[in-house]
């Protein structure tokens, strides 16, 4: 979000002052999902996956202890950030580049970049990545990488969704919808043979990462929707729109069921109602095909 542009009446750096005072701010959940499927390899079965999402910048205790505690307690087997671990309020990287050495010294870790890191001045993006990858970050931006296990691998994408598919970057003009031909040109076709995990920042355009033969994508962006009501979901997005269609937890393709998307409520600081910022812990499970053991 931007701070000084408005929605209505609601000025948001008003909302950025106030939104310390929500109880929710102060805790920290951990999210668990599994998903199944015939293209994960045998050897990747209960391969266990971290997501963090919209961090901002923010610590979790001194040295971001509690996070690293939270993280270490799922005993992920590879750690992946979708986006927005910094802004433009955040003055300094130094404890950015801290907590992704301290990540860096006990798992895989993989970035890609959120629309913040995005609208970044050239000089700051770059100074950002530069270092995140000196700690031994893995960054992703329009590339790939394949995590191998004797052989078995799954393949995981980063993609740099443009600033003009995130709406609030336009303000009132409406959002170009993604196709799969514009994916293409920007990160070149999806592996139709390895388990392809793809990392996007925004969820809006999940029917086009999954058309374009993303397995699982992971994304945040929503922030949870602020407010969180049973049954309903987030209530407000970023992109400056009410009842986003996706804001938490997991969502399968309504033209390819069998692709899935993690949705994370993010951790940042922020309007939180019902909301409690998140880490997520994803299992992967082969499942034979039908017929066969």
């Amino acid at each position: 979000m931007q701070a000084g542009k408005t929605y209505g009446n609601i000025s948001w750096r008003v909302m950025k002052t106030v939104s310390t005072v929500f109880p929710e701010n102060y805790f920290l959940r951990t999210s668990r999902y599994t998903v199944y499927s015939e293209k994960v390899p045998l050897l990747f079965n209960g391969f266990r996956i971290v997501q963090l999402s919209d961090l901002h910048g923010r610590s979790f205790g001194a040295g971001d202890s509690h996070l690293l505690k939270k993280i270490a307690a799922e005993v992920p087997d590879a750690v992946v950030i979708t986006g927005d671990i910094a802004d433009s309020h955040t003055r300094s990287y130094a404890e950015v580049f801290h907590f992704a050495e301290a990540l860096c010294r006990k798992y895989p870790v993989y970035f890609s970049l959120g629309n913040h890191e995005i609208n970044m001045a050239y000089k700051r993006r770059n100074e950002l990545l530069r270092g995140l990858q000196e700690c031994g970050v893995h960054v992703l931006d329009n590339t790939f990488e394949d995590i191998e296990r004797s052989g078995a691998k799954i393949r995981i994408y980063g993609y740099r969704l443009p600033l003009r598919y995130y709406r609030a970057n336009g303000c009132r003009k409406p959002r170009p919808k993604l196709t799969c031909e514009a994916m293409r040109r920007m990160i070149g076709p999806c592996s139709a043979k390895e388990y392809s995990i793809l990392l996007a920042h925004n969820p809006l355009c999940f029917d086009t990462y999954a058309m374009w033969g993303a397995d699982l994508t992971f994304s945040g962006h929503v922030h949870g929707g602020l407010i969180y009501l049973p049954r309903f979901g987030g209530v407000f997005s970023p992109e400056r729109s009410f009842f986003p269609h996706y804001s938490c937890g997991v969502y399968s393709s309504e033209e390819l069921p069998e692709r899935k998307m993690v949705v994370n409520r993010g951790l940042a600081r922020g309007t939180r109602i019902n909301d409690v910022p998140e880490i997520v812990l994803l299992t992967l499970h082969h499942v034979p095909k039908k017929g066969k053991e």
